[in-house]
């Protein structure tokens, strides 16, 4: 069965409604919600909530905002935090994927060998130990993979 790996641009781009990708984005999330089998990791959830949390504090930091502009942009923030979590736990068909030491170790390699953000390169090691060969992601660095096929739609 071909399992896809969901990368964390996918659930931001859904939780935010992009309006370049979130289309995109909310397609493959309803196929998941419809029974696609699908498997994302810790690493990705952990990315995602410390996205949002850097955002807040980008968003507080900025003076070029009013008080109200702020309060907007940080409640949107907080509530994809909250939606992250109901979204994750609503996906039965999302398999949910530990991250070893080994993960992390092999990271380094595919951190240089591939061009990689060590995030993007410990997912791939957890990928490559799940026998995962295919990802959802708007991220074209994972096209340098010879054995990764990726997909945006």
């Amino acid at each position: 069965m071909k399992i896809h790996f969901v990368d964390s641009n996918i659930f931001y781009y859904h939780l935010l409604q992009d309006k370049v990708h979130g289309p995109r984005a909310t397609g493959i999330i309803g196929r998941i919600r419809d029974g696609e089998a699908a498997a994302t990791s810790v690493i990705v959830i952990s990315e995602l909530i410390s996205l949002f949390e850097f955002r807040i504090m980008q968003t507080h930091k900025r003076v070029d905002l009013s008080l109200g502009e702020k309060k907007y942009i940080t409640e949107r923030f907080e509530r994809s935090t909250s939606d992250c979590h109901d979204l994750i736990t609503s996906l039965v068909h999302l398999e949910k994927l530990d991250c070893t030491s080994d993960d992390a170790l092999n990271a380094f390699t595919y951190r240089s060998k591939y061009r990689l953000g060590f995030n993007d390169a410990i997912n791939l090691a957890v990928m490559e130990r799940n026998n995962i060969l295919d990802i959802y992601s708007f991220d074209k660095a994972f096209d340098n993979i010879p054995w990764l096929k990726r997909k945006d739609a």
